[in-house]
């Protein structure tokens, strides 16, 4: 046992670790069930138990053991002055285990680690360690009790809303039989460099897809041409999502709907809901004073000339570049470059960019029906278009459905209102209206819009898909998506072919797509959300050319055009 000790202390020498201890809590259950087999059922399992991590002095996690409530309640009981118990010393080589193991292999991959300082939160297992080590007379680790060595549940607020700080690295799994694991673990697809494989699965069924995702891989450089200046981190392969938000203290506000392991966002009530818009940037006090209280651009872009970047965005808004309200504004920006970049040439008979009133449908988008306030700068970029925005989705709560509101400024401020509460004098000039419903595309009752769009769709993950696509098709508007990843983009393609018959456009990088990279799966494709845009080819109609979306002032304009005979103004004019 004693040459078993020696060798573990000699390995895990050199730079500083940390071990934490303390209660399994619900936003540790979560991470737990993204590092396991998906198949397991981690909410259950590992309630009333206790975790010990180890971690760099950078927070990244090296590995854990859970132990159960029982067992470290006598192993890391006050009594432990001498640390003579069985059941102290078995607790001791247990860490001592962990220790060995995240040292020599990491669960985040790497080179083996030499730490020379082990930091520990909590006193009584502090005690047990040092004290085990002297009766070894081997005192090589330099032990330091830190009670806040490690950011875990600190509350950033008096509301006590915990944040997880931990910065977990990107949870992989394997391509074919799904088993979870870290990139340490796994192996690349030795031609494309993207998909992911377990030692006990061999490169099949990849021939089809690996010379498309040799070509999806080399669009990477193009999605990390971003001018912020945390651009380097955000786009990193072991990007941590939740360690950049409690980084940047984001969270609190619409932030909570992008982390993913810990906040619980459902608003106990309307109210509540209707109430939380009005913190919609917190806690960025700079861009908030910009976006929601300041005065408008002194000069708004040309329409000749739209945005196209997001230096372009920021520099006309007056934002700096170290701003990180950039994730909050994609969507925004996302439409308003379909608006004025894609449909012109994409569909040039629409005449967009002529239009005073625009009525979009944005549908299956969560985040979007959550972050309403964000969509006021469609207004602010396009002064001139009256926007109508009607969110329609299954999931959304239920008292959301059929709601009217209307984001407008009221004594200066950007403010959400609810249609029902405004003034008699109902809601100012320049304005943008929003509706929720709470159903499906198939069965929605509502005019026929001018612009359908779409977040995340995820065209082979939903069925109800089969039956919104074909009302589309039906109506034949304009729909364009927004995707995080070129294969998503292929699978739409292939849904959309078995739902309608039709296809899909070939997707064109977003300049306006989120900044923050999404890590982990069963492959290393670069993937962003909005990363791409594409809209939907309708097959074409059977006894007629395919209609051309047009308003009715359009048509009778058009109706009296000298080129026209007459037999077919009287067509379209029956037609109406």
């Amino acid at each position: 046992m004693h040459t078993f000790y020696q060798g573990a202390i000699e390995s895990i020498l050199s730079s500083c670790i940390t071990l934490w201890f303390g209660s399994c809590t619900a936003s540790d259950r979560k991470t737990l069930q993204r590092i396991v087999n998906p198949t397991e059922r981690i909410i259950g399992k590992y309630d009333g138990k206790s975790i010990l991590l180890v971690m760099d002095s950078s927070g990244l996690p090296l590995g854990f053991d859970v132990l159960d409530k029982a067992s470290s309640s006598c192993s890391f009981s006050t009594d432990l002055a001498e640390g003579d118990s069985v059941e102290d010393t078995r607790t001791f080589y247990n860490i001592l285990t962990l220790l060995q193991r995240c040292m020599d292999a990491p669960m985040g991959g790497g080179l083996p680690r030499q730490p020379w300082r082990l930091k520990v939160n909590d006193k009584t297992l502090h005690r047990l360690l040092r004290n085990q080590m002297l009766k070894k007379g081997n005192n090589m680790l330099d032990e330091e009790m830190c009670p806040r060595a490690v950011r875990l549940c600190e509350s950033p607020d008096q509301k006590g809303l915990s944040a997880f700080s931990l910065r977990w690295p990107p949870i992989y799994y394997c391509h074919n039989c799904k088993t979870r694991s870290f990139p340490s673990r796994l192996k690349e697809c030795s031609w494309c460099k993207a998909v992911f494989y377990c030692g006990g699965c061999f490169l099949a069924d990849n021939k089809h897809w690996c010379a498309k995702l040799f070509h999806y891989m080399k669009h990477g450089a193009k999605l990390e041409e971003l001018p912020f200046s945390y651009t380097a981190e955000v786009t990193s392969e072991d990007f941590s999502l939740e360690d950049f938000l409690f980084t940047n203290k984001l969270v609190t506000s619409y932030w909570l709907h992008w982390s993913q392991l810990v906040h619980s966002v459902t608003a106990d009530s309307y109210c509540d809901w209707l109430e939380g818009h009005s913190h919609a940037y917190e806690p960025l006090k700079q861009e908030a004073e910009i976006l929601m209280c300041g005065p408008d651009p002194k000069h708004p872009p040309s329409l000749s000339e739209p945005l196209v970047s997001w230096r372009q965005y920021y520099g006309w808004r007056g934002l700096s570049l170290s701003s990180v309200v950039a994730p909050l504004l994609s969507s925004t920006l996302s439409i308003y470059y379909i608006i004025t970049s894609l449909l012109p040439k994409h569909l040039p008979e629409m005449h967009i960019l002529k239009k005073q009133s625009l009525r979009i449908h944005i549908i299956e988008s969560y985040r979007e029906s959550q972050t309403l306030v964000t969509f006021w700068e469609l207004s602010v970029l396009l002064p001139h278009v009256t926007f109508d925005l009607v969110f329609i989705r299954e999931r959304l709560p239920c008292w959301c459905d059929k709601v009217q509101l209307v984001i407008q400024k009221v004594n200066g401020r950007v403010v959400l209102t609810d249609c029902s509460l405004m003034p008699p004098e109902g809601a100012a000039r320049r304005s943008v209206r929003v509706r929720l419903h709470r159903s499906s595309y198939s069965t929605l009752q509502e005019p026929q819009p001018d612009l359908v769009i779409g977040f995340k769709p995820a065209f082979p993950q939903n069925d109800s898909w089969f039956s919104t696509l074909p009302k589309l098709q039906s109506l034949r508007v304009p729909a364009f998506f927004c995707e995080m990843s070129e294969l998503r983009c292929e699978r739409s393609q292939q849904v959309m072919r078995e739902a309608t018959g039709g296809a899909v456009s070939k997707p064109t990088i977003n300049p306006f797509h989120c900044p923050l990279r999404k890590n982990g799966g069963d492959n290393r494709l670069p993937r962003y959300s909005n990363g791409f845009i594409f809209h939907l080819l309708y097959k074409p109609s059977a006894n007629k050319p395919q209609p051309v979306m047009q308003t009715l002032s359009d048509l009778r304009s058009a109706s009296l055009s000298p080129q026209r005979t007459f037999r077919e103004r009287k067509a379209e004019q029956h037609w109406d």
